[in-house]
């Protein structure tokens, strides 16, 4: 039976009346859509405390939980790369002066490193153009290759000496994660940000917990060096 209810609301002071008549439907239809707007608000609330789960990983990858020999025993221990390589990283003096210091994209360098209240920004921003390869600058192995957010799609690799190297805004990644590659290997390819329409390279290299400036271990990079933030 299909009921109705009427609603008066008073308000003496104004001389205001106001009558609503609401049938039985039209109730349900109303609690439907305040458990409604109840859930999606409490989702939205609960994906706002929650961090994606690959800003873990970068998260992860760039506060060094885990050194180069600790991820190589764990590729060993997976067949993931020989144990010899593990060994060399571990007794092999040739890596002592190892850096990452090849080129990772023909460019011009448009932004610095820059700290403050409004944005960090903990890399160089390279110019280049639009799908042109980006190549690893140092040997290692990719512990992140996914997108992200504000970094669009990223790689990340872990170099001997504790080194990790940073390059996000691709267009497109080549390797996955594990992957053991080569100085100099094509990793992917140059793309854009959401915030430039300019396609660039972000490039940041990470020693520890600290931030290292590329332009100090790439010299090109200080020869073309047009931002505002040179050091």
């Amino acid at each position: 039976m299909n009921k109705k209810y009427q609603f008066i609301l008073i308000n003496k002071k104004n001389n205001f009346n106001l009558s609503v008549n609401l049938n039985n439907y039209t109730i349900y239809g109303l609690i439907i859509l305040l458990i409604l707007l109840f859930g999606l608000s409490s989702w939205g609330i609960f994906r706002i405390f929650k961090p994606h789960k690959n800003q873990n990983h970068i998260h992860e990858a760039l506060n060094l939980k885990y050194n180069t020999v600790h991820l190589l025993n764990n590729l060993v221990k997976t067949n993931k790369v020989d144990s010899t390589m593990l060994a060399n990283y571990q007794t092999n003096h040739e890596y002592i002066n190892l850096t990452p210091n090849h080129l990772p994209v023909e460019g011009i360098v448009t932004r610095g490193l820059a700290s403050g209240k409004h944005k960090e920004h903990n890399g160089i921003d390279i110019a280049a153009v639009l799908n042109s390869n980006v190549q690893a600058a140092q040997e290692g192995f990719v512990v992140f290759a996914d997108k992200i957010d504000h970094y669009g799609k990223t790689i990340i690799i872990a170099h001997p000496n504790s080194y990790f190297t940073l390059y996000s805004h691709l267009n497109s990644i080549k390797v996955e994660a594990r992957d053991y590659i080569q100085s100099g290997e094509n990793i992917g390819t140059v793309g854009k940000s959401e915030e430039s329409d300019a396609p660039h390279l972000h490039f940041e290299i990470w020693k520890n917990h600290i931030i290292i400036d590329p332009r100090n271990l790439i010299k090109e990079y200080k020869d073309k060096d047009v931002s505002i933030e040179k050091n």
